[in-house]
């Protein structure tokens, strides 16, 4: 069983995307690795920055942290607790640099960058 490079979703055998975040899946492409970049406040915020890495052919997928909202556009917030979602942005490691770069002039203080190990 394979296996997304993304969100590391089980995929069915023919699969040409991810059920779980719409990774589009290119069997003929070589398996990039993808991190976490760091994490965004409000929606309105994590669409604007998935908005402007695509625009910059950056690959980009953000999760909710109560729920995946990718193309889908959801508005998922935590049942748990009175707060607003937090979303991930993960893109591949090769873009790191030039997306940290480019949501630092974009969204400036609206994002926050994961701590490194």
């Amino acid at each position: 069983m394979e296996y997304c490079p993304v969100c590391n979703a089980k995929l069915e055998k023919d699969a040409t995307y991810c059920h779980v975040c719409g990774y589009e899946i290119n069997k003929d492409e070589e398996r990039a690795k993808w991190i976490v970049l760091g994490y965004i406040d409000d929606k309105i915020s994590a669409d604007f920055a998935k908005e402007t890495l695509k625009a910059y052919n950056i690959p980009v997928v953000i999760f909710s942290k109560s729920g995946f909202f990718g193309d889908i556009g959801l508005t998922l917030n935590p049942f748990y607790k009175a707060s607003s979602a937090t979303y991930e942005v993960s893109v591949p490691e090769e873009f790191e640099e030039e997306a940290i770069e480019i949501l630092n002039m974009t969204i400036g203080k609206k994002w926050q960058r994961k701590e490194s190990k």
